[in-house]
């Protein structure tokens, strides 16, 4: 096992989640959570790892089923699994009344980053055991009072997932072209700083 700092953790998960597909502002987010959980003693990097390998096979959530959020009503499975990232992006940026609580919104893939995205939130996922699976239904309440973030700990990742994450995160770097090759880094001929 290898220990990374958090800051470690943040920008390696970060990083990866640019790779895999998800927007710069929502891979910072999920960077600053996967931190969290590293903090909390979770295991993040095999959350991260299961994050960016099934990026591309969630669905956002629509304005139709957000609108049915709002008002509390029933929500409806789509047959796809629900992006939890962008699930709680929409959550977080306009949350639902607190008559809609607690909220249950239907099969949510790896419900762990609803619940690590929520965290910097009043709301969390009512019932723990569903954080542990890969598909679940979801029911968002509201959270009691909660402390500082755990500060002093480090992330722990095994070679394996760290090579994996790595090559997500190597797809958010510019190739090498001739000219920065005979130039290598810094200035170029004359480094004048």
């Amino acid at each position: 096992m290898i220990e990374l700092s958090l800051n470690e953790v943040e920008t390696l998960s970060a990083k990866a989640a640019r790779g895999a597909g998800f927007s710069w502002g929502l891979a910072e987010d999920i960077g600053r959570s996967a931190r969290r959980l590293a903090a909390d003693g979770e295991d993040w990097a095999p959350a991260m790892l299961s994050l960016a390998e099934n990026a591309q096979s969630f669905a956002p959530p629509d304005s139709a089923r957000a609108a049915c959020w709002r008002k509390g009503e029933a929500d409806i499975a789509t047959g796809k699994p629900l992006c939890p990232i962008r699930t709680a992006a929409l959550l977080l940026d306009n949350p639902p009344p607190a008559h809609a609580l607690p909220l249950t919104i239907r099969d949510v893939g790896l419900p762990v980053w609803l619940d690590a995205m929520l965290l910097r939130s009043d709301m969390r996922v009512a019932h723990r055991a569903a954080l542990e699976t890969l598909r679940a239904d979801v029911a968002i309440e509201r959270r009691p009072e909660q402390g500082p973030p755990p500060m002093g700990r480090r992330g722990t990742i095994d070679r394996q997932t760290l090579a994996a994450l790595n090559a997500f995160a190597t797809k958010t770097y510019v190739p090498e072209s001739e000219r920065s090759r005979v130039r290598g880094a810094g200035g170029g001929r004359v480094d004048d700083e």
